[in-house]
């Protein structure tokens, strides 16, 4: 019987550590893949920002985009990313506030548009409004996270969009790169 134990102890002992050495490896294998990433960064227009290196310079669709920054695995072949973040810079005539709620009045006129969420934020030391929309455009259902701040009679966006099955997965990039903005 003393023998049954001591043969017990033993397998249990090598599945033991067995299973911490697939731990262990596995922890390094995932802490390799994030230690590849290095942090690049881009300045015009007044904006400067930090993104990692997965992510890359794209192509914008909006005539008032001063930088946009894409997965570099979404970008197609004319440039454009799937994945991404575009800043843009829209002077302005009329109060900011009321220039932003008519942006969204507007754009809630237009069913493709669909208002999910908005509301005061601070980007930069500077106060902000938050608008979460998803729209169905073109390339299909996309969800959208838009931050608004002035500086100097100009509005600013910074508006990170995604397809809805990626965005939750890409948003810490978004955050990561309003945590460091500055604004100049």
């Amino acid at each position: 019987m003393r023998n049954n134990i001591l043969k017990g102890s033993m397998v249990l002992l090598i599945l033991l550590l067995f299973l911490i050495s697939v731990t262990a490896v596995s922890s390094e294998d995932s802490s390799n893949s994030n230690s590849d990433l290095n942090i690049m960064s881009l300045s015009k227009g007044g904006i400067s920002i930090q993104y990692p290196s997965d992510w890359g310079n794209s192509k914008a669709t909006s005539n008032y985009s001063i930088m946009a920054i894409s997965k570099l695995d979404s970008i197609d072949s004319f440039g454009i990313g799937q994945v991404n973040i575009n800043v843009e810079k829209k002077p302005i005539e009329e109060d900011f506030n009321t220039f932003v709620n008519n942006t969204y009045k507007s754009m809630q006129k237009d069913s493709s548009f669909q208002l999910v969420s908005s509301g005061a934020v601070s980007v930069g030391g500077q106060d902000a409004y938050e608008y979460v929309y998803t729209s169905t455009q073109g390339t299909g259902e996309k969800e959208h996270k838009a931050v608004w701040f002035e500086k100097g009679g100009q509005a600013y966006v910074i508006m990170y969009s995604a397809p809805i099955s990626e965005f939750e997965d890409n948003l810490y990039v978004f955050d990561f790169v309003l945590s460091g903005i500055q604004i100049t």
